[in-house]
């Protein structure tokens, strides 16, 4: 239990302060629980993730309504640059639904942009929080049942 809300909370921190590791966090934890652990202690980690990424998530998007990012957007090239891929993303959710995954998943694009870039077009939080939390439990599930394995 120590284990599930401990990876829970330092998976929230990494989330939020990227100098923290959770995959480094995982693999150092992976030497101290049983295999039977490694999906409760995945799920918290992906949890904690997308928990955690839905502040940056609301941060970009309320950056936006700063005055002087509003000035930067004034300009009609910012204009037409955002429109652009606001619309794509209102147009194909699936293909954002996978970036987000990949990004989640392995880590290309890196997630803290995708997420800055989820917040400032505004991509649907349902998909956002669920992409994040998937790619993120399974990855954690990855690194979590292959070392418990090879050490217990």
């Amino acid at each position: 239990m120590k284990a599930f809300f401990g990876t829970l909370g330092f998976s929230i921190l990494s989330a939020v302060v990227p100098v923290f590791n959770v995959e480094v966090y995982l693999v150092a934890l992976a030497t101290q629980i049983p295999r039977s652990a490694a999906l409760p202690v995945a799920i918290a980690a992906g949890a904690g993730q997308a928990l955690g990424k839905v502040l940056w998530y609301h941060g970009t998007a309320k950056s936006m309504e700063l005055p002087w990012m509003k000035r930067r957007m004034e300009s009609e090239k910012w204009k037409r640059s955002f429109a652009k891929w606001q619309n794509r993303i209102e147009e194909r959710p699936r293909l954002a639904a996978a970036f987000m995954f990949s990004s989640s998943l392995v880590g290309f694009p890196p997630l803290l942009v995708m997420g800055a870039i989820a917040g400032a077009l505004r991509f649907r939080m349902s998909m956002y929080v669920a992409t994040i939390f998937v790619g993120r439990t399974l990855q954690s599930w990855a690194i979590l049942a292959g070392l418990t394995h090879l050490f217990h």
